[in-house]
């Protein structure tokens, strides 16, 4: 008989940027959308639903400024029944790649030290190219994973 624990407080509610990841949404679109849905105000508050509902909860910072956590299942349900696409688990880890791809690409044109960039592409499965791809184009990155001449892995300019 295995006793099943009960989910770690973390994966049950989340801040505004941590949903967005799991509906391709930044932030402020997230927030856009909980207004919209009737959870939050257009002051940032949430809504006297939001909290009455238990969609939202107020966790104070160390310093008291006021801080709000979002119930990820259920604020999700209402996103996807708003018709809000929620992303794969699979497409919200290649969008993190695509992310930290960027920021490596970046600093390495910065400093012109490349050896991270090359470890992080050596270290991604080329199936999971065409996925990180989309991802780098939906970010405005010029970059793409593939094979240019011999290289397999160099990144192409598109």
């Amino acid at each position: 008989m295995s006793k099943q624990r009960p989910p770690r407080f973390r994966d049950v509610w989340v801040n505004q940027t941590e949903l967005g990841k799991h509906f391709n949404m930044s932030a402020i679109a997230i927030g856009k959308k909980l207004v919209e849905l009737g959870l939050r105000t257009a002051t940032k508050a949430p809504t006297e639903l939001a909290t009455a509902e238990g969609y939202c909860r107020f966790t104070p910072m160390k310093d008291g400024t006021p801080f709000y956590l979002w119930n990820k299942d259920k604020v999700g349900a209402l996103l996807r029944s708003a018709g809000v696409r929620q992303l794969s688990h699979a497409e919200v880890e290649a969008r993190e790649t695509a992310q930290s791809l960027i920021q490596a690409h970046a600093q390495a044109e910065a400093t012109g030290i490349d050896k991270l960039w090359y470890f992080m592409v050596d270290d991604i499965e080329q199936r999971d190219y065409p996925q990180i791809n989309r991802f780098l184009g939906e970010l405005g990155s010029p970059i793409r994973l593939g094979e240019v001449g011999d290289a397999p892995h160099e990144p192409q300019q598109a």
